[in-house]
């Protein structure tokens, strides 16, 4: 949870995960308990996937129901992954924004790009463009760190780790989903009181995610039209906005935090 400001980073001031219809919505087949040795059997898969999954692409829906007002923000676009030797980044661009659903459908146009050192958090609809250094110049960032990381996905995270710091429990569907949750054993050490995973064993990555803050408040996001391991190179490069040019623009070292 690097940044707040972050989609990805399911905080409850970002523009949230989204929902779409599928298996996994109301009405989806009943799940049952898993024991420990499936819980670490999958476990185990996902720290595998690490080395497996070099890139992959999706059309993200992103959306965050607002307790307090009862209003829903939904944010349509896409995402791209690609792990870069020790690192690896992601770039997230929406396009569409809903309010309550679609009923005031506009244009977007903001940017969540992680270049492998530089967070980046860039609304061309405000114009205002944040740049911030995750961690110390030369430092491997993983930004699928759970609980650290930017986009939170318990890929290539060793099952010990996980364990060591979360209650987690393993739901099997019927439809062959697996349901993972995880809550913190300390909760002061996080900003979320629950992240949940629906994981499709076939392509060995999540397909939707929900965090729930401490105050309840939902964030859900589901990846559709995934594609895996193509070989596509990204730029994952963000241009400054020049001086003069009507942005506000905050560049944050790591020296400055």
């Amino acid at each position: 949870m690097v940044a707040a400001s972050a989609g990805l980073a399911l905080g409850s001031s970002t523009p949230g995960f989204v929902t779409t219809k599928s298996t996994m919505a109301a009405g989806a087949p009943a799940s049952k308990s898993a024991s420990h040795a499936e819980l670490l059997k999958v476990l185990n898969a996902l720290e595998a996937r690490g080395t497996t999954l070099k890139d992959f692409s999706a059309q993200l829906r992103v959306r965050v129901h607002h307790l307090r007002t009862d209003e829903t923000d939904i944010n349509i676009g896409k995402i791209w992954y690609q792990r870069q030797g020790a690192t690896s980044c992601f770039d997230i661009h929406f396009d569409i924004l809903a309010v309550d659903g679609a009923i005031a459908r506009k244009h977007a146009d903001h940017d969540l790009v992680f270049d492998g050192r530089w967070f980046i958090d860039r609304d061309g609809t405000a114009k205002i463009f944040r740049k911030t250094e995750v961690a110390p110049p030369g430092s491997v960032v993983n930004p699928l760190k759970l609980g650290q990381g930017p986009l939170p996905i318990p890929i290539g995270q060793d099952p010990r780790e996980v364990l060591k710091d979360f209650h987690v429990q393993l739901r099997l569907n019927a439809n062959e989903i697996e349901h993972l949750i995880l809550k913190p054993r300390d909760k002061k050490a996080f900003d979320f009181d629950k992240l949940q995973f629906w994981i499709d064993p076939k392509l060995g990555i999540p397909v939707k995610i929900r965090r729930t803050d401490p105050d309840g408040t939902p964030t859900t996001a589901t990846f559709t039209n995934i594609k895996i391991n193509t070989g596509k190179s990204h730029d994952f490069h963000v241009q400054v906005p020049a001086p003069g040019s009507g942005w506000t623009v905050i560049v944050r070292p790591w020296r400055a935090q």
